[in-house]
């Protein structure tokens, strides 16, 4: 189908409307409508709207609270929150302002949330880090899909990491955001709806062997980014997001992608670093000259993120989209 010309600001408000519709609390779902709005600006459509109708049937069968509220503590320099049960967007956004209170007193501060669920892509996290003066690191651990070449079953989640670090200007210079699999699982899902192969080295079948049959590496595993290093990267993911925050193993955690099992409980850890107590001015002189390196050997940094007007979507998707948004047949979670 031909693609729709949309907007920013009717996608937020489409995927309000349906996440409220269908038991998010207005506040919570606005956090989580803002990250589907930016992802399908930034063209990311694997944490778009597709995850959309996911996250609506996930609040009827109580997989995700969509009313819960964060509980957010500090104790020194770090901040816990307990998203408990809820979704991950409203919890990092909960404890966020007092990360960024506490880099900018000590210069570094770390932030764990536990109890939480998909946060989509983690870039969205960071800018605001970045745009608060302050170098932003993010990561997530997922439910198991991923692991080492040659295994016979999936060991860590695709574990995502971002990183922002900040301009002059005020907005990011740089921001990668990157799972830790050679592929997202949801890509994968998408070539296999359509019947379309996969490249050697996306995923591995139950046996160990590489193929190219998308619904193949479903059932057996993707495979790590850059091979063995790509999951020594991915395990420190699982240490720091999952063990260190007091979340599930990704080994533990229930599918994102279904409607079994109950909260995945998944975690995300933060770090918040002030340049201002490191490098001082030293720091945007030496940025200045990161960038213009780049550009002088014809490559841009990574990153930049925008309300690109206009936005164009998926039609099947968005028909999906409003009609959620339109729904009044909700059920609670029995």
């Amino acid at each position: 189908m031909t693609p729709v010309e949309t907007s920013w600001e009717e996608i937020e408000a489409v995927c309000l409307e349906a996440l409220t519709v269908h038991g998010a609390a207005a506040e919570n779902a606005r956090a989580v409508a803002s990250a589907i709005a930016t992802a399908e600006a930034d063209g990311n459509r694997v944490c778009g709207l597709y995850y959309l109708p996911i996250f609506c049937r996930h609040l009827a069968v109580g997989k995700v609270d969509g009313e819960a509220a964060p509980e957010v503590t500090t104790c020194g320099v770090t901040v816990t929150v307990d998203a408990r049960s809820g979704f991950a967007h409203p919890a990092i956004a909960a404890g966020t302002p007092a990360l960024i209170d506490l880099a900018r007193q000590a210069g570094l501060a770390a932030m764990a949330v536990r109890n939480s669920y998909n946060c989509l892509a983690l870039g969205h996290h960071v800018r605001p880090l970045a745009g608060a003066g302050l170098i932003g690191i993010c990561v997530s651990n997922a439910p198991a899909s991923v692991a080492p070449p040659g295994a016979t079953r999936a060991l860590f989640g695709t574990n995502p990491l971002a990183f922002a670090v900040p301009s002059k200007e005020g907005a990011p210079t740089i921001v990668v955001d990157q799972s830790m699999s050679a592929v997202t699982k949801t890509e994968m899902i998408l070539r296999r709806d359509h019947g379309e192969a996969i490249p050697i080295g996306w995923a591995q079948d139950g046996n160990g062997r590489p193929t190219t049959d998308a619904a193949t590496g479903l059932e057996g595993s993707l495979l790590p980014a850059g091979g063995r290093k790509g999951a020594n990267i991915a395990l420190l993911v699982e240490v720091l997001a999952a063990a260190l925050t007091g979340s599930a193993l990704s080994t533990e955690a229930s599918a994102f992608g279904n409607d079994e099992g109950g909260p995945p409980h998944v975690g995300q850890f933060l770090i918040a670093i002030d340049p201002d107590h490191f490098a001082a001015g030293h720091f945007s002189e030496a940025m200045d000259n990161l960038v213009a390196s780049h550009g002088a050997a014809g490559v841009r940094l990574p990153g930049h993120s925008g309300r690109k007007q206009p936005v164009c979507v998926d039609a099947d998707l968005w028909k999906k989209a409003v009609l959620l948004s339109k729904s009044k047949n909700r059920q609670k979670p029995g």
